[in-house]
């Protein structure tokens, strides 16, 4: 996927750049045929004639937009990605040691920026719209934006009705390590009496 995008985007997207250098790659393929002694065919002609960044253009797997919006620059999300994942190793165990709602809404932020970069970075590999069409695609895309909203607001709720995202962990935690009270695995409390 990054090879691709290496290949979608250009190195410069100024429109004078590209301009100019078509520019300079018809001029440089005019003055090579111009040269050239060999007979040519229309088809020969046709390809000498072709500028220099013609050729590359049709290497690559998708038009270019060459209007006045800016491309998207994904390699800054990259590090926005990587550096929140970064950013929640140390702030896990702080907010476990130090239970309190600042603490745990940004847990809560940074978990559900996460989850949601990951569920769409899913949908957009694999929810493609040349083999589903242009409305499922926006469907899955609506359904992964719903689940992080709701996920979110579960989440604040969570820290501002009730005992808070951590403290809810350590609950958890402490319910799982209790020894049941029925004694044994599955017997409802009763003990059997031995026949004697």
């Amino acid at each position: 996927m990054a090879f691709s995008m290496l290949l979608r985007t250009p190195g410069y997207t100024s429109r004078l750049y590209t301009q100019q250098m078509m520019k300079l790659a018809t001029q440089a393929s005019l003055q090579r045929s111009a040269v050239s002694v060999l007979p040519a065919t229309a088809n020969a002609l046709k390809e000498m004639n072709t500028p220099i960044l013609n050729s590359v253009r049709s290497f690559r797997t998708s038009p270019v937009r060459l209007s006045d919006e800016k491309p998207h620059d994904h390699s800054k999300l990259w590090v926005i990605e990587k550096g929140v994942a970064a950013l929640m190793v140390p702030i896990l165990p702080l907010g476990l040691l130090l239970p309190n709602k600042i603490l745990d809404s940004v847990i809560a932020i940074l978990i559900c920026a996460h989850s949601f970069w990951g569920l769409e970075a899913m949908v957009v590999e694999y929810i493609r719209v040349l083999l589903f069409g242009a409305f499922i695609p926006k469907v899955a895309m609506g359904i992964v934006y719903f689940v992080s909203v709701t996920m979110l607001g579960g989440l604040f709720y969570l820290i501002f009705n009730d005992i808070g995202l951590c403290r809810a962990f350590w609950r958890i935690w402490r319910n799982m390590r209790k020894p049941s009270k029925s004694g044994g695995s599955g017997g409802g409390g009763k003990k059997k009496k031995k026949c004697t």
